[in-house]
């Protein structure tokens, strides 16, 4: 069962970096765009491999689809000049930042081995009685005890900020009266 799995992960992960590299170097926004949405759910498989089905489901909801059609709407309403050809410069800046980008995945290569981690993280086994719970209820039920027991204050804390977002994004959106044109002044007779 554990070869099964090992190769269910080695090939949702080699299709999410393939994916992903396709979402960065694909020669039109929109074959990025595709890209990204089988990256996204590539994830999502990954997470259903852990046994981490509230964080598929969530994944799926939220970027595969919520994100792809705010995208898909941008793109929609830019206009045809946009789809131009992606290139990448070759400016000191974008060297620079393929260098942090680099060193970035050295260090999660370097902490990743057995070795290192287990110390860094101090990850402990899991029990038996929680393995029995997770396989037969999933990590919905038990997320949900804990957001509206343990952990009820941040995520009220977490709707507020969003419901704050919201109400500030609104807010900038909202077109200025000095802005519009009113045909009943004398400058538009």
């Amino acid at each position: 069962m554990d070869l099964i799995y090992t190769a269910f992960f080695w090939i949702i992960s080699f299709l999410l970096i393939v994916f992903a590299l396709g979402a960065v170097f694909a020669p039109r926004i929109v074959y990025s765009l595709v890209s990204m949405v089988f990256a996204f759910l590539s994830v999502a498989g990954i997470f259903v491999l852990l046994n981490a089905d509230f964080v598929a489901v969530s994944q799926v909801i939220i970027y595969a689809v919520g994100i792809t059609i705010i995208l898909l709407f941008a793109i929609m309403l830019t206009g045809k000049n946009v789809d131009k050809k992606l290139w990448i410069a070759f400016a000191p800046r974008t060297l620079v930042s393929f260098g942090i980008a680099f060193m970035f995945f050295l260090s999660v290569v370097y902490c990743s081995l057995e070795n290192i981690i287990k110390p860094v993280f101090n990850i402990q086994p899991i029990s038996e009685e929680a393995a029995v719970t997770l396989i037969f209820s999933g990590t919905t039920e038990i997320l949900g005890r804990a957001f509206l027991t343990k952990y009820v204050l941040p995520f009220e804390i977490l709707s507020i900020l969003l419901l704050s977002v919201i109400l500030g994004s609104a807010v900038i959106a909202k077109k200025n009266d000095k802005n519009l044109v009113n045909p009943t002044t004398k400058e538009n007779r």
